[in-house]
């Protein structure tokens, strides 16, 4: 099938009503009550002990709302590209038509939108198209350059075999904060690991897998275990030194030329290259004094868990207040149930290794790259599988009509979202163009009879502010980029900026917050462990930890609250303990961004105490809310427990908002 070479770009217009700011909160609005990410879903009952301040709270959540005068809204605009570049070297021309030129908006927007032609319905993660007359930058200022810049590539050593990763390679370059401006200006020389270290390490892992499994000399479980502890050292050594080792001759290019492509105005904070994945971010350099690198990790799942062919790297930024999460994956390839399942564990094994759950290391997270996630086709009402020339001729008959809905149905990342396998929360838009693999290497939809066409190459995100949340804009491959098997994609997403809540430090007030009647519901223990294991108790804290309120200035920071064990049990209750922190309400600039954590924690003398699931509760929006009452109270609150990408069980609460007086 080859359809038209024509692009087709899914683009939502974030002011389709009269007001940008409240055609965005009414969409926040219509899925408040549905979305994970919500941690005050379904609560009973909210009073406060003033009415007057209870309907100001209640209308304090617009953040992007602006005067009829000033049309155009603040925020972070955010570009993600994703290409699996096929282990080939990328061509000037396709290069320019997949990243921003120079950084510039007006390069990812174009002049004009058009509308939509698509038979699927629009839902709630779509990416609406403008109407005919209508231009996103009537809402989101075009004419300037993107603040942020992501970019994943996967396969991207020319020359390789697909059996072959080049070993693990590093650089990581952070912004600095506004108090250490001295080292931005400063140019790191990168060190290469001894020789004799690296080649023990790595030495082998430059040959196609065949080999290596044939010169091993001992078992292969056994090889494996060996290499992926040395791996471990190594790794923990490098993220402690920033002298990390230079990328190959090729990607080093590769980053080269991105760089002389984006311009001078942005400076690269994250450079980080593990076997043939690779991330880079790429920050305006105004911006660099308020923003820092936080951490980054990487996690192979290639051949025994140590081949870095497959895997993700995770990088945490903080920008101004904001704590953003960037993760590149390349998953397990190939159809079938199997392969399903395998890509599945691959993306909670990524998480696991890279940090945790992202709905607790940021405020937005962004997770994208060759998820390798297939359109397949269901068994008859007989149980019988379709072939592969069948489940072609079906997907390309699809294309033929432009079917995305029909092409969604049987899409496996779907699937994962829906039954929630995966990255519980996270949204991706409806696919409103032709699948982006396995095409002949130029430019145009051209599909390779050896693969169903799938779209493999994903962008995906998630929120956990009350009131902000990521907006994408453009969702679209680049159909002209011919040096691979793959399309790229980018994608273009708003952040508006946060609403302040106007405090000052002369204020000195502290805010007393009460949890009482805790209780949990459906935890599920690691999976190393039974249900007959979960001996659970709770802990509170907050994020960051220096708005906890100490008895004396010298003192030291108070322990977080933490309720009893309740033994063997997965809906543990703790009716009459109540618990208690008190929150330094100083400044706007100390809340910007903070967070309440409940975390469940599996107690064990035996084996040392592990973490069940973290819930959060964004302790921003509950200063916001209780501003302007002495009191105010919400019954039932509902949060859920994230570990790895996965809802592992429910927590709810009343909680009591005091304002104290300091004395």
């Amino acid at each position: 099938v080859d359809p038209p070479d024509k692009e087709v770009s899914q683009r939502k217009h974030p002011s389709s009503g009269s007001s940008a700011g409240h055609a965005s909160d009414n969409r926040r609005s219509k899925d408040h009550h549905n979305s994970p990410r919500d941690p005050h879903r379904h609560h009973h009952h909210s009073r406060s002990r003033d009415h007057t301040a209870e309907t100001k709270a209640k209308s304090s959540g617009n953040t992007t709302e602006k005067s009829s005068n000033d049309p155009l809204r603040r925020g972070l605009r955010i570009f993600i590209g994703t290409a699996n570049l096929g282990n080939a070297a990328i061509d000037p021309s396709s290069l320019s038509s997949w990243l921003p030129s120079h950084g510039r908006v007006r390069h990812v927007l174009h002049a004009d939108i058009s509308s939509s032609d698509d038979n699927g319905d629009d839902d709630k993660n779509n990416v609406k198209r403008g109407g005919k007359s209508k231009r996103i930058d009537d809402a989101i200022d075009s004419h300037g350059k993107l603040e942020v810049i992501v970019i994943g590539t996967q396969e991207s050593l020319p020359g390789n075999r697909p059996a072959v990763t080049s070993g693990i390679t590093s650089f990581m370059t952070g912004a600095t904060t506004a108090s250490s401006t001295k080292r931005q200006q400063q140019q790191q020389q990168p060190q290469q690991p001894p020789d004799s270290t690296f080649q023990n390490v790595f030495g082998t892992l430059g040959k196609p897998v065949d080999d290596l499994v044939h010169s091993l000399g001992k078992p292969a479980d056994e090889y494996f275990d060996s290499l992926r502890a040395k791996t471990s050292d190594l790794l923990v050594a490098s993220s402690k030194n920033s002298d990390l080792p230079l990328l190959s001759g090729h990607t080093k290019q590769l980053r080269t030329s991105i760089q002389h492509h984006l311009g001078d105005d942005y400076q690269t904070v994250v450079e980080f290259q593990r076997g043939e994945m690779m991330l880079f971010v790429f920050l305006r350099k105004d911006l660099l004094p308020a923003s820092r690198v936080e951490s980054i990790h990487a996690e192979n799942t290639g051949l025994g868990g140590i081949l870095a062919n497959k895997g993700g790297i995770a990088a945490v930024l903080t920008v101004a207040s904001t704590k953003l999460y960037f993760l590149t994956v390349h998953l397990q390839p190939h159809e079938g149930r199997a392969n399903f399942d395998k890509r599945n564990a691959d993306v909670e094994e990524i998480l696991a290794g890279t940090g945790g759950d992202p709905s607790v290391m940021a405020h937005h997270a962004f997770v994208f790259g060759d998820l390798n996630y297939r359109v397949a086709f269901p068994t008859s009402t007989r149980g019988i599988a379709p072939t592969k020339e069948e489940s072609w001729a079906v997907c390309a008959n699809l294309i033929r009509r432009k079917d995305w809905k029909g092409l969604r149905e049987s899409d496996e990342l779907e699937k994962a979202l829906r039954e929630k396998k995966i990255l519980c929360g996270f949204r991706t838009p409806m696919c409103k163009f032709c699948p982006t693999f396995k095409l002949e290497r130029r430019s145009g939809f051209h599909y390779d009879k050896k693969r169903t066409p799938s779209y493999t190459d994903r962008i995906l995100w998630k929120s956990m502010q009350q009131n902000r949340s990521i907006e994408p804009l453009i969702y679209e491959p680049i159909s002209s980029f011919a040096t691979s098997d793959h399309k790229p994609m980018r994608g273009l997403f708003f952040l508006p900026e946060r609403q302040p809540l106007n405090l000052h430090r002369d204020e000195k007030r502290m805010l007393q917050l009460t949890f009482k009647k805790l209780k949990c519901k459906s935890l599920v223990p690691t999976p190393d462990l039974f249900q007959s294991d979960l001996d659970t108790f709770l802990q509170i804290y907050c994020e960051p930890q220096s708005l906890l309120s100490q008895p004396k200035p010298s003192s030291k920071l108070p322990k977080p609250p933490k309720t009893k064990t309740i033994q063997t049990s997965d809906r543990p209750s703790w009716p009459n303990e109540v618990h208690k922190l008190i929150i330094n309400v100083f400044s706007d600039e100390d809340l910007a961004g903070s967070r309440l954590f409940v975390k469940s924690v599996l107690e064990s003398k035996v084996l040392g105490n592990a973490t069940i699931g973290i819930a959060m509760v964004d302790l921003e929006d509950l200063v916001r809310k209780s501003l302007n009452a002495s009191e105010w109270e919400e019954e039932g609150v509902e949060t859920v427990f994230f570990r790895n990408g996965k809802e592992v069980g429910k927590c709810f609460f009343d909680l009591l908002a005091t304002w104290l007086v300091e004395t």
